[in-house]
C-alpha cells in the first residue's frame, strides 16, 4: 500500500471535496479510481467491507454505516469498501449519484474516519472527536456592497467554555484601514441547563456530516472547537449557513440562550422577522332596551361581552376565550406541534397589519353599542407592537379579513370531535349475515342510490367508484349514508345491487 501520508492527503482532499455544497457530481467522479489504484484499495464490490461487518447493512445504510465506524481500525478494508461504493454508483446503480442526500453523508463519514487511521497522532481534525470543551466562533460580516459606517459593527468573537463562562467582544469598522476598532463588549456566566444544552448540540452537529456552506461576497466565519482531550477542530464556512439540529437552529440557540443582540454566528443573523406570539383582544358593550325595565330610574340594562385570541410560538397553542357575561366563559385550546408555528411562519412580519384605513370624520357611531380591538404583536427581535382601533370594516387592518380566513380555517379543522357526533354514535356494528349498504349521490342534493360495500372502512363522506349502466362503466359518488341489512330485509334485491369498487 502507498505511504500513510498520502492516504491522509486522499482523504482530507475527497472528505472536503464531499462536504462542500459547492460540489458537483463530476467532481467527485473524475480522478477518483486513479488515485484509489494508485493507493492500493482493492475494488472487490464490498465483499471484504460485509464479511467483516455481517449483518450490519453499513455498507448501504449511512445510519448503519455510522453506528459502526469506529470500530473500523484497517485502513485497507476502509479504502476499499469506499472504493467499491463509488464503484458500485457510479457504474452499476440505476440513476444513483454520489452527492445525493443518501450517499454523500455516507462518503463525509468513509473519508473522515480515514483521515483519523492515516493522520500521525491518531485524530483528525476533520470533524469534531469527543465531547467540546471550548468553543470559539470569530464572525465578519464584511462582504461586497457599500462600505460601513466607522462606528458599523464588523466583526464578533464570542468563546464559551463547558463550564459556562461566556465572552464576547464586538468590533467596528473604524476608520477604514484595516484595523477594527474595539466595540462592546460582554463578559457573563451561564446557567448550567443552557450550557449543557449549548455544548451537547454543539458536540454532536460537528462530529458528524454536514455541507460545508460557501459563497462570494458575502461574511465569513471561522470556529475552533476544543475537546475534552485538548485537542483543536477548526471549522469555517460563509456567514449564510443554516445548521440545524433536533429541528434546532444553532445560530438561533446561541441568540436565544446568551441575549446578547445582532449575534452573527453562522448566518449574520439576517434571517426574515418571525412572529412569536400574538394577542387579540375584541370588547363590544351593548346597551339594551328589555320590555321590563330594570327599575324605575334605569330602563337598559349593558352586555359586557369580550373575545380574547392567542397565537403563540412557544406553547404551540391557540386560544380561544369568550366572556359572554358575568359567570359564563368558554374556552377553547388547540395545541398543534408545528401546526401553530406554520401558522405563524406564514405571517408576513414586515408588514403584519401596518395598514388601516381609519373612518372617516362623518362616520355615525353607534350610541348603544361600541365594538373595540387590540392587537399586540410580539416579534423575535423588533420591540413589541399594540395596534387599538374600532371594530369594522375600516378600523381594522387592511390585512384582517385574509389573517381572520387562515385562522378560521385552523380552528374549523379540528371542529369539535366526535364524542357528540351522531354519525359515531348511532352508528351499529354490523351483524353476521349483514350486508353493508352505502347510499351515494353523483352530485350535490341529487337523488341518492343503494351500493354494497365490501370493506368496512368506508366511511360517509368518503368519495368511491361504482359501476354505472348496463356497460358497466365508473363513475365517482359520495357516501352520504350506511345502513345494514340482512339478506331479508335488504332495500334491494342483494343480486342485483352493485358493488363498490374502491375509494377515489
Amino acid at each position: 500500500m502507498a505511504d500513510i501520508k498520502q492516504v491522509y492527503e486522499f482523504a482530507v482532499k475527497w472528505f472536503k471535496k464531499y462536504r462542500s455544497t459547492k460540489t458537483s457530481e463530476i467532481e467527485v467522479e473524475e480522478g477518483f479510481a486513479e488515485e484509489c489504484f494508485a493507493l492500493g484499495f482493492k475494488m472487490d464490490c464490498g465483499e471484504s467491507f460485509q464479511k467483516a461487518f455481517p449483518n450490519t447493512q453499513a455498507f448501504d445504510d449511512c445510519i448503519h454505516f455510522e453506528q459502526i465506524i469506529n470500530r473500523i481500525d484497517d485502513i485497507s478494508l476502509l479504502g476499499s469498501a469506499i472504493f467499491s461504493k463509488w464503484r458500485y454508483i457510479t457504474h452499476w446503480s440505476y440513476s444513483e449519484e454520489l452527492l445525493s442526500p443518501e450517499n454523500r453523508p455516507w462518503f463525509i463519514i468513509a473519508f473522515s474516519r480515514l483521515a483519523v487511521l492515516s493522520s500521525e497522532n491518531g485524530y483528525s481534525s476533520l470533524v469534531l472527536d469527543g465531547q467540546a470543551k471550548k468553543i470559539k466562533i470569530i464572525s465578519n460580516n464584511i462582504g461586497y456592497g457599500p462600505c460601513p459606517m466607522p462606528e458599523g459593527e464588523v466583526e464578533q468573537h464570542l468563546t464559551m467554555t463547558a463550564d459556562g463562562r461566556v465572552w464576547f467582544t464586538g468590533y467596528n469598522f473604524g476608520n477604514g484601514d484595516g484595523k477594527y476598532e474595539r466595540g462592546r463588549t460582554k463578559n457573563f456566566s451561564l446557567d448550567k441547563e443552557k450550557t449543557e444544552y449549548i455544548f451537547s448540540a454543539f458536540s454532536r452537529f460537528f462530529s458528524g456530516e454536514f455541507g460545508d456552506v460557501f459563497a462570494t461576497d458575502i461574511g465569513s466565519w471561522k470556529m475552533t472547537i476544543t475537546n475534552t482531550e485538548g485537542h483543536e477542530f477548526p471549522f469555517k464556512g460563509s456567514l449564510c449557513a443554516d445548521y440545524e439540529i433536533d429541528g434546532k437552529d444553532l445560530s438561533e440557540m446561541l441568540r436565544d440562550a446568551l441575549g446578547i443582540e445582532n449575534l452573527f454566528v453562522f448566518d449574520g443573523d439576517d434571517k426574515p422577522e418571525k412572529v412569536e406570539r400574538l394577542l387579540i383582544e375584541y370588547h363590544r358593550i351593548t346597551k339594551i332596551k328589555p320590555k321590563v325595565p330594570p327599575s324605575e330610574k334605569i330602563d337598559t340594562v349593558t352586555w359586557d361581552y369580550s373575545e380574547q385570541l392567542i397565537i403563540d410560538r412557544e406553547s404551540e397553542s391557540v386560544e380561544h376565550i369568550q366572556r359572554i357575561g358575568s359567570g359564563c366563559i368558554v374556552t377553547r385550546k388547540y395545541q398543534v406541534e408545528e401546526g401553530v408555528a406554520d401558522l405563524l411562519d406564514d405571517l408576513d412580519a414586515d408588514s403584519l397589519f401596518e395598514n388601516i384605513e381609519g373612518n372617516p370624520p362623518d362616520a355615525h357611531d353607534n350610541t348603544n353599542e361600541t365594538k373595540d380591538y387590540a392587537i399586540t404583536v410580539d416579534f423575535k427581535k423588533k420591540p413589541q407592537r399594540v395596534i387599538k382601533g374600532s371594530y369594522d370594516k375600516n378600523g381594522l387592518p387592511k390585512d384582517w379579513p385574509e389573517f381572520a380566513e387562515d385562522i378560521f380555517n385552523f380552528m374549523r379543522f379540528y371542529n369539535l370531535g366526535e364524542i357528540l357526533d351522531s354519525s359515531v354514535y348511532s352508528k351499529a356494528k354490523r351483524r353476521a349475515g349483514e350486508f353493508m349498504f352505502c347510499s351515494v349521490e353523483f352530485s350535490e342534493d341529487g337523488k341518492s342510490y343503494y351500493y354494497i360495500s365490501d370493506e368496512d372502512t368506508i366511511e360517509v363522506g368518503d368519495f368511491v367508484i361504482v359501476p354505472v349502466g348496463k356497460d358497466e362503466n365508473t363513475a365517482t359518488a359520495e357516501v352520504v349514508n350506511i345502513e345494514y341489512f340482512s339478506e331479508e330485509k335488504a332495500p334491494f334485491p342483494i343480486e342485483k345491487t352493485k358493488h363498490i369498487i374502491g375509494r377515489e
